[in-house]
């Protein structure tokens, strides 16, 4: 009888190498999951369903990004990162958002994906950098750039329905200025506005307010007090629709107020920016440190536990 001798096409350099190039060419992650699970046999540890979810998503979004191997952009771990942060992991049936701590755990698996690559004998590319913070320059790109917020300003009086401008332009300031969600806003009543103040219900606190978004209130007040007698009975909310019908005078939802903030984005051609609330009230954390306000006042103003270094 002819014995036949098994051998492991991973116990080659020189195989594994062209197998590795290959399916990096080709951005064929079976084949590459093979060879990490190879890779981590090869060093006494079990298979992680974690690590393995991890670098064929990386795979994935570097072949939807349209990228060519080796010639990755030096950002596009941060950009990863970022994507899982915004939406949750691309290749999920129902993607969601991941949070902080999970991000730390994705790196380590990335990170343990350029180990093999060096065992491959194919090396990671030395100009794609690793975020020394997981966390922070993630966070901080969501942030709404200062030249797109002008431009969202700038487009409120052109909007296409004009009744929806003066709500609008109170909107804007509360949430890119002060840090407010869609049901913070939603649940504001008007005895909440202390001139310079401004009570915010849910996760109770007061919040000091911006000239500018001060003067956004004290301009929407004479319409909202309009918009509330033409009840029998005056809502109390600071925001009340100003739309036409039965409706008008009534407080806002928080879908409504999604909806017109995404067509607002839409009209000043920032479209591209899907987490509107997000990109806002991270604004407003950089505005609170550029008033000089210390990390402490900042995390209880914008409604969290605590801010990440690298705001400052």
């Amino acid at each position: 009888m002819a014995e036949f001798i098994f051998e492991d096409p991973w116990s080659d350099p020189e195989e594994r190498r062209r197998r590795v190039e290959k399916a990096l060419q080709r951005w064929d992650r079976e084949a590459l999951l093979e060879g990490l699970e190879a890779f981590r046999r090869r060093r006494g540890k079990r298979g992680s369903r974690v690590d393995r979810a991890s670098v064929e998503a990386f795979l994935f979004w570097l072949e939807r990004e349209g990228r060519r191997w080796p010639a990755l952009e030096a950002g596009d771990v941060k950009g990863f990162l970022r994507e899982l942060l915004v939406r949750g992991n691309p290749l999920s049936s129902v993607p969601k958002p991941y949070r902080d701590k999970s991000l730390v755990r994705v790196l380590a698996s990335l990170r343990l994906f350029a180990r093999f690559l060096d065992w491959a004998g194919v090396g990671w590319p030395t100009h794609v950098e690793w975020p020394q913070n997981v966390l922070n320059p993630v966070r901080h790109d969501l942030a709404l750039p200062e030249e797109a917020y002008r431009r969202l300003l700038e487009s409120i009086p052109t909007f296409p329905v004009a009744h929806q401008r003066p709500l609008l332009a109170v909107v804007v300031p509360l949430m890119g200025e002060v840090g407010l969600g869609y049901r913070e806003l939603c649940a504001l009543w008007r005895q909440d506005y202390l001139g310079d103040r401004l009570l915010v219900r849910g996760k109770v606190r007061e919040v000091p307010l911006s000239p500018e978004a001060q003067k956004a209130v004290e301009e929407w007040l004479p319409l909202r007090d309009y918009l509330a007698g033409l009840h029998p009975i005056p809502y109390p909310h600071l925001l009340l629709r100003t739309a036409r019908g039965k409706g008008r005078g009534k407080p806002l939802s928080p879908l409504a107020l999604r909806l017109l903030l995404e067509d607002l984005f839409h009209h000043a051609g920032l479209g591209g920016i899907k987490q509107i609330m997000r990109a806002l009230q991270y604004r407003a954390v950089r505005r609170f440190f550029q008033r000089g306000f210390p990390k402490e006042k900042v995390a209880y103003f914008v409604g969290v536990k605590r801010i990440a270094q690298g705001w400052e």
